[in-house]
């Protein structure tokens, strides 16, 4: 039965306890955290699971299942390609050799036009194939060579013809350079559409490893949910067992007269109590299995298994200053490297654009072997032997004075360069914003971690004395019940401050652009 003097001294211990807690909190700031035993060991299922069906996931391999299924990933991954596959067309189509063929005949029967050809009355025969085979290339500095080789066959009754049969072959080489539009020394204009396509495939691959961050960032968060809800379970079950002990210590000593038996009707209910936040556990874990498998997009026949995590929550306390955190985000952040291809893409339209007002000065020079006989062999060795032959150099010269439309598009391409630098800080001031947060919360979330162990700590040593004293009469049900739940919320409370480290932590790393790397996934972004 209470005293008088247990209603005066309970202030008093609250006081005290609250100053110890405060106190203890600050000589452990310092100290390594080491988790309670029910956080170190995998928790258990709910009673309604069955074993046999049991899907054992670690991490790793969760990760591992998300960006092998996860939708986002296997999109953007097809994007990759997508790009990739540009830089080839970009490439063959500046560079890829041009092979050009073909084949002519022709046949007809007409009076002559002049009396060299033929005599009044006559109809004359004259009969051509003709064929081809040529190849052209184009080079770096924006050089084209050309080979050509071209054959005639002619059998004719004109009395111009040169022989009434007649081959001719002719093989011919040119060669052509722009020398201001379309040039310049370091050859990035001849090759701004490549330069272009590799830029579109180094953001696109910025971007996958933009899509798989948030990916591991979901993996991870739906994976430390399920966690969470087991462990809650099991605190939960924890509880119910001990408001299920203290009932059955009520009913005793109610049987042996000690205890009145009104004081049965309050260990029943807290018992009733708990048994509900088992149920609304269960249900808690359930819902955090289908959050788990939709991230990772399991089949549809596995949803039915029930998964256990086998990583149990760690602490790493990690010391980085804001600074240091922004320094690392630069560095690394894909959000950030996308900005850079930007405005090295701005450079190249501005490049071309300012390129595009020169004028269009090309120079050239061709050359050709000629030979000919009225057998084909004897013209190919006529051809050979170079005896006839020719060349020619030119100069092609194009100029547009008002320059109206290169002028306005060198002003645009300069004006989208301007935005994207303004964009790009735009994203390192957010970045700053976010990492100040990020560390900010990793630092209260190790401070609440370190106050709730203490807070765990101090209220199963209220528990325990709280027992003893009911055992002994100097306590009531009532105030074992309110410690028993004080336990609960404490170590309810560890375990959310320690998971909630654990997002933080995730937090920080994904911030600075450190997620990947540190979880050992590797996704290749090409030069």
């Amino acid at each position: 039965m209470r005293t008088e003097s247990s209603h005066t001294m309970r202030p008093m211990r609250v006081l005290a306890l609250v100053w110890v807690l405060g106190a203890s909190t600050l000589a452990l700031a310092e100290e390594a955290y080491t988790p309670p035993a029910f956080l170190t060991q995998t928790p258990p299922l709910p009673a309604s699971a069955d074993p046999k069906m049991v899907k054992r996931l670690d991490l790793a391999e969760a990760l591992r299942i998300a960006l092998r299924n996860n939708l986002d990933v296997v999109l953007e991954r097809k994007a990759v390609s997508i790009a990739a596959r540009g830089v080839d067309a970009a490439e063959g189509a500046l560079y890829e050799p041009t092979l050009t063929a073909g084949y002519g005949h022709g046949d007809s029967q007409s009076p002559p036009s002049t009396s060299q050809e033929g005599n009044a009355g006559d109809i004359l025969n004259f009969t051509t194939d003709d064929w081809r085979l040529g190849i052209a290339k184009r080079f770096s500095p924006g050089t084209r060579l050309e080979l050509d080789m071209s054959n005639g066959r002619a059998k004719s009754s004109l009395g111009t013809a040169v022989a009434p049969l007649n081959y001719r072959s002719r093989l011919s080489f040119g060669i052509s350079q722009p020398l201001l539009r379309g040039f310049s020394t370091d050859l990035v204009v001849p090759q701004v559409d490549v330069l272009r396509a590799k830029l579109a495939s180094k953001r696109e691959r910025a971007q996958l490893v933009i899509a798989v961050t948030e990916v591991i960032t979901r993996a991870e968060a739906a994976y430390w949910n399920v966690l969470q809800a087991l462990y809650r379970y099991d605190l939960a079950v924890r509880t119910q067992q001990g408001a299920e002990e203290q009932m059955a210590v009520t009913r005793r000593q109610i049987e042996s007269g000690t205890l009145p038996p009104a004081d049965a009707i309050g260990a029943e209910s807290t018992f009733a109590q708990r048994r509900l936040e088992v149920v609304q556990a269960e249900q808690a874990i359930e819902q955090s299995w289908d959050a788990l498998r939709a991230v990772l997009n399991l089949p549809r026949e596995e949803w039915a298994r029930p998964i256990l995590p086998t990583d149990v929550p760690a602490f790493k306390a990690v010391g980085l200053t804001p600074e240091q955190a922004l320094e690392t985000a630069i560095g690394n952040r894909p959000e950030l490297a996308q900005l850079d291809v930007d405005l090295k893409s701005a450079l190249l339209s501005i490049r071309k654009s300012e390129n595009d007002q020169l004028p269009q000065l090309d120079v050239g020079l061709s050359t050709a072997l000629v030979g000919q006989d009225t057998a084909y062999g004897a013209a190919l060795s006529q051809l050979g032997k170079a005896d006839a032959w020719g060349w020619n150099v030119f100069v092609n010269f194009t100029w547009t004075p008002m320059q109206r439309a290169s002028k306005a598009a060198t002003e645009v391409a300069r004006l989208q360069h301007e935005q994207a630098t303004v964009r790009r800080e735009q994203v390192v001031q957010n970045v700053w914003f976010e990492v100040r947060d990020a560390v900010r919360d990793q630092t209260g979330a190790e401070r609440q971690l370190r106050a709730a162990t203490r807070f765990r700590e101090l209220a199963e040593q209220s528990l325990a004395i709280e027992q003893r004293k009911f055992l002994t009469g100097t306590a009531q049900n009532i105030d074992v019940a309110q410690r028993q739940d004080a336990v609960a919320r404490a170590r309810l409370a560890e375990l959310d401050a320690l998971l909630a480290h654990n997002r933080a932590t995730t937090t920080v790393l994904r911030a600075t652009g450190r997620l990947l790397p540190e979880r050992h996934i590797e996704i290749e972004r090409g030069d």
